[in-house]
């Protein structure tokens, strides 16, 4: 259970996994059989590891939420209406980090090691905060976290997750507005990765030929402060950035699940404010010792690669997105899953 007073993780109803189902064999291209299964697969079928979410309402405090979101390593959780328990909105880890560092502002407390939540315990105003105060993504028809109802196709998820910048994962409710699922990158990569021998011409095709859906590299000196790096990606609309040394080679990658780095004392806030050589040698080193799964190296691909290749290196390495690069180690370009999204649902 989370260790917050509401916000919890939550039972779903048991679904089944997604696979492949007969095709007619009037749609015998691998290319159609593919699509056909997309559509065939409702979005409620689709289950989170355990079958359990993790939630948090409204008037939850900004504390424990956070607290419940490192215990569980999400980025984020839907959030629900504090009296009808219906579907509100989504808050990400990085809206809760932006508000303590805009809320405190750059003073010795949180460039601190010590104990971060034992600094903001003292805090009076801060601990009244709630989730509704800092909340980006309430719910509206025109918020890239709009849910999809429940008995719509998985193609329906596919394609928002395509077409929507910033549109990371997909909340699936039912006809009372009552979360079901959340469709997530990891689980669409898994997918795809299942499913590759019905992809066809798709699953071939060489990345060179699909330049028009890169998207641009934003580049961040390995020097700068990890901080600047966060910031350059919630400008950007963007999860990930490439770091560069002085000669512009890629040396490595930070993306907003480095986040997830952050302990339950809040030490994260004294990594902040650290180049990012030194943040990801930190975030790779305790990765690697809690096994996490995060990439022990840089995860690239060169142009001449196949859209299938670059579909196993996501699954494998657990990323969403993975740079081109040159000879030389220098970006030329990136492209995420999103891009592959959508080239498959493109005639």
């Amino acid at each position: 259970m989370a260790s917050t007073k509401r916000a919890r993780t939550e039972e779903i109803p048991e679904g089944q996994n997604v696979k492949s189902k007969p095709i007619p064999m009037s749609l015998n291209k691998t290319d159609d059989r593919f699509l056909r299964l997309l559509i065939e697969t409702k979005v409620d079928t689709i289950r989170p590891k355990d079958n359990k979410i993790y939630v948090a309402q409204r008037n939850d405090s900004v504390v424990e939420v956070w607290k419940g979101l490192i215990t569980h390593g999400f980025l984020s959780c839907p959030v629900l209406s504090k009296t009808k328990q219906k579907y509100y909105g989504f808050v990400d880890i990085y809206d809760i980090v932006k508000f303590v560092v805009d809320f405190f502002g750059e003073t010795p407390e949180i460039k601190s090691s010590e104990d971060f939540f034992t600094v903001a315990s003292k805090n009076t105003e801060f601990q009244k905060k709630i989730v509704n105060d800092i909340m980006k993504y309430p719910l509206t028809k025109k918020n890239v976290f709009h849910p999809i109802q429940s008995g719509y196709s998985l193609f329906s998820a596919i394609e928002a997750m395509a077409r929507e910048r910033g549109l990371h994962r997909v909340p699936i409710v039912d006809h009372n507005s009552e979360l079901m699922t959340v469709i997530t990158q990891s689980q669409v990569v898994n997918i795809l990765e299942r499913n590759l021998d019905i992809l066809g011409a798709k699953a071939d095709k060489p990345i060179s030929h699909t330049d028009k859906y890169m998207e641009e590299v934003y580049t961040i000196h390995e020097d700068a402060l990890a901080l600047d790096a966060f910031k350059l990606m919630v400008e950007k609309n963007v999860s990930g950035v490439a770091v560069v040394n002085s000669e512009g080679c890629m040396t490595s990658n930070i993306s907003m699940r480095d986040l997830r780095a952050m302990s339950v004392d809040g030490r994260l806030f004294w990594r902040l404010y650290q180049t990012c050589k030194n943040f990801l040698q930190k975030v790779s080193k305790e990765s690697r010792e809690a096994d996490e799964g995060r990439p022990r190296s840089l995860v690239t691909v060169k142009e001449k690669e196949t859209l299938g290749a670059v579909i196993r290196k996501l699954c494998q390495h657990k990323v969403h997105r993975v740079y081109i690069i040159d000879a030389q180690k220098k970006p030329q370009g990136v492209i995420s899953l999103k891009d592959i999204l959508l080239e498959i649902i493109s005639p």
